[in-house]
């Protein structure tokens, strides 16, 4: 028997520890199909990234192969490769792929330590050039579909087999359902006598329903996918005109959401004298069509101990909140998860939508509806003290007494200042926060999920310990709902 523990402590340590693989020397080899104009551009970007994993700054918030190294990939986007069959739909694919190469190629150049022999202009010159020869070329799209990136499971099937996983998701069903229970019941149950309300601007954003309308029509239009691909710009401002109020029950500072940083040493931590507001966005199938996604993260310093040895406490926590819009831009379904992917949340935001018939497979996240209010236009997500879960959703109008969060792209958390103009990702090469190690990853390991309750990044956020969803699945909610 201790044998048997050392190998599966062992194998333990060696999931949490598996890096990027890395580039093989015939990498050249499969680089041989570009144009001879272009291919010391794709040699180039491969030896860029070379570099960047000896130094061991290689960011994985998209995925990166040597065999389209001026391209980066989602989820979503490697689902539509099948469907890339006009030449509108090809061009309009390469600009979102190559545009996630280019801020994973610039947050890995800001945080290589030694920076000498790359310089990020000329890489990027190199990938668009790259990116506009593959645009005709047929031998590129037909390597694309015979040899199509995939994105790996975060769940490790070697953790089920030795964990006897059949025996330990049965044992474990009841207690999950519990949890769920206890989670619900916190949506009727009385506010915190200190609360704190947060949002994310004093004003709301000029914008009217006609005018968000028609940018939805036009792109849908302009894209044979049907899909809203809109403009930074555009993104930003939907991103501030649909932000959610915080109303967050406050016992002490692990309650006040803050700015992540880096001390002068090198660890990270949460400044809680800048609340903040992360943001990103996504996009996702649901049932035929293409949506887009706004997101909102908060972080906070610790997950408050409720007892002496509390095995899901520790330092960090945070919680994710993603605003799913209809084909008309309108607000349609919520759904959130913690920074660990646990406690998976899902709200229809139309009274149109139905949830499905529970599929027995695989865990089913918590759903509930949200009734529309008259004249109201804002939701407020409400969060309890001490383990940040939430506990109520619902309409309000804007409110004028709020603290203002400060709001920053989530993409600088892939990039931090350090001291001497160094830069750090939060996230190391397997997407995750190490410093947020949770005592509960000693017990839920069978279930095949890589270091539970552990902060990690989008992208790496799985959501269910039996069967397997990632937050990031191009067609996650398609299944939770019936067909509109």
């Amino acid at each position: 028997m201790r044998i048997l523990a050392l190998i599966i402590i062992s194998l333990t340590a060696v999931s949490c520890t598996s890096l990027p693989e890395p580039i093989p020397d015939s990498v050249s080899d499969q680089l041989r199909y570009y144009p001879s104009s272009v291919q010391n551009c794709a040699f180039q970007l491969v030896d860029f990234k070379r570099i960047v994993q000896q130094q061991g700054v290689q960011d994985v918030q998209h995925l990166w192969v040597p065999r389209y190294p001026h391209l980066a990939f989602d989820r979503f986007s490697l689902s539509l490769i099948p469907d890339l069959t006009s030449q509108q739909s090809k061009e309009q694919w390469l600009q979102y792929v190559a545009r996630l190469a280019s801020v994973q190629r610039k947050v890995e150049h800001q945080n290589l330590a030694n920076k000498a022999g790359f310089d990020i202009e000329h890489n990027d010159k190199c990938a668009r050039q790259l990116t506009h020869t593959t645009l005709s070329d047929r031998q590129f799209w037909h390597q694309l579909r015979q040899y199509p990136p995939h994105i790996q499971s975060n769940y490790q099937n070697w953790q089920r087999v030795v964990g006897l996983y059949p025996i330990s998701k049965s044992l474990a069903t009841p207690a999950i359902d519990t949890e769920k229970k206890r989670i619900i019941s916190g949506f009727i149950s009385p506010l915190d006598e200190y609360t704190i309300s947060y949002a994310a601007a004093s004003t709301p954003s000029q914008l009217s329903s006609e005018e968000i309308q028609s940018w939805f029509e036009r792109t849908r239009q302009q894209s044979h996918l049907g899909w809203p691909l809109l403009t930074e710009y555009q993104v930003a401002r939907l991103s501030e005109y649909y932000a959610p109020e915080f109303l967050i029950e406050s016992a002490s500072l692990d309650d006040k959401p803050g700015q992540v940083a880096y001390h002068s040493g090198g660890l990270p931590y949460i400044n809680t004298s800048r609340p903040t507001l992360y943001t990103s966005h996504s996009y996702t199938r649901f049932h035929g069509q293409i949506l887009l996604q706004l997101e909102y993260s908060l972080w906070f310093a610790h997950r408050t101990a409720t007892s002496a040895i509390d095995p899901y406490a520790g330092q960090f926590d945070g919680l994710l909140v993603r605003l799913t819009l209809d084909s008309r831009g309108r607000p349609y379904i919520l759904d959130s998860i913690h920074h660990c992917g646990c406690y998976h949340i899902v709200f229809a935001l139309d009274t149109q939508l139905k949830f499905a018939p529970r599929n027995t497979r695989i865990e089913a996240p918590i759903t509930m509806h949200v009734n529309p209010r008259a004249g109201a236009a804002t939701l407020q997500v409400t969060v309890s003290k001490g383990e940040h879960m939430m506990k109520g959703v619902r309409w309000i109008q804007n409110s004028t007494l709020s603290h203002q969060l400060n709001v920053l792209d989530y993409q600088q958390l892939r990039s931090l200042p350090l001291q001497k103009n160094q830069h750090k990702s939060l996230f190391d090469e397997q997407g995750m926060l190490m410093a947020s190690t949770r005592l509960e990853r000693w017990y839920l390991w069978p279930f095949g999920v890589k270091s539970p309750g552990t902060m990690r990044q989008i992208g790496h956020h799985a959501t269910a310990f039996i069967g397997e969803r990632h937050f990031d699945d191009a067609d996650m909610l398609s299944p939770l709902f019936q067909k509109p």
